[in-house]
């Protein structure tokens, strides 16, 4: 899109975006009309620069599926200590959990 811009960073193509309307002002100061874009965090760049989001780590991963399971290890834990007073399903999820917990800790220990 295009807005009035003006180039911070030429090696990383970070701009500046003029807010508001005093156009001649921004202009005085070498701002110009660029085809600039926003990335993932909220900075502005020359059109085609944006950096991608990076993908999520096996630890951000583990986190927003014990957030959205609402399973934590404490009781990820009790419920593969004790499968037999659950469900299927919640023990499935530990499970699931659990292995990719299980990864994680092989990773860090060089395995």
């Amino acid at each position: 899109m295009k807005k009035l811009a003006k180039i911070v960073d030429e090696k990383l193509h970070t701009v500046n975006v003029a807010l508001g309307d005093n156009i001649e002002f921004y202009k005085s100061i070498g701002f110009i009309n660029l085809d600039v874009e926003q990335g993932y965090n909220g900075n502005w760049y020359i059109q085609g620069y944006a950096p991608a989001k990076p993908e999520p780590t096996l630890e951000e991963i583990l986190i927003q599926k014990e957030q959205e399971y609402n399973m934590p290890r404490v009781i990820r834990e009790g419920i593969l200590g004790n499968p037999i007073a659950y469900s299927e399903f919640n023990v499935n999820r530990a499970k699931e959990l659990e292995e990719l917990a299980k990864t994680i800790r092989d990773l860090k220990a060089g395995k």
